[in-house]
């Protein structure tokens, strides 16, 4: 992700922070400066890149950390934000981040550099559903966010997310 005029808002950077402080990837100090961001302003993407980018350098394995780090930002933002007023079972979730009011309420850009986080498919009856992402972020950052955030309520007992075949399709399956 190099576009320059995208803009994460606050509270993201410092739930991100936040995620990898609870998580032991890294300790407050050196989380200090997004954790000392404000929650309602803006600041330049590059924040994220570069934070990831030297959390990377530290683990050789650093896929499954990113999971774990989406998967514990939806946790802190159901805690500690909106998350339960606004998310009553797992599909509101899946119904919400992938609608202008989840991904467009902490990214800002030229629509083509932010591109979008879409439901494109779901059968609740059957618990499938297809996501497509032509965000710029991770894939497997964007994969634990879609985890963990649908088992935020815990009504499901089962969720499985896969975008093997494609990393910007998402065929999640819950149960």
């Amino acid at each position: 992700m190099a576009k320059q005029d995208i803009e994460l808002l606050g509270v993201f950077l410092q739930s991100l922070a936040a995620a990898c402080v609870n998580l032991q990837i890294v300790a407050q100090e050196q989380a200090a400066t997004i954790l000392s961001t404000q929650p309602q302003c803006w600041y330049p993407a590059a924040h994220y890149i570069d934070f990831l980018q030297t959390l990377s350098k530290r683990y050789a394995h650093f896929e499954p950390i990113k999971e774990r780090i989406g998967a514990e930002m939806m946790r802190l933002w159901y805690q500690h934000g909106p998350g339960q007023q606004i998310i009553h079972r797992g599909v509101d979730f899946l119904r919400y981040q992938t609608s202008s009011e989840g991904y467009h309420s902490v990214v800002r850009g030229p629509a083509k550099d932010i591109g979008a986080f879409s439901l494109e498919e779901i059968d609740e009856a059957a618990g499938r559903a297809r996501v497509r992402s032509t965000s710029p972020f991770d894939r497997t950052m964007e994969k634990g966010i879609l985890l963990g955030g649908m088992s935020l309520t815990q009504d499901l007992i089962y969720v499985d997310v896969d975008n093997s075949v494609d990393p910007s399709l998402f065929l999640i399956e819950f149960h």
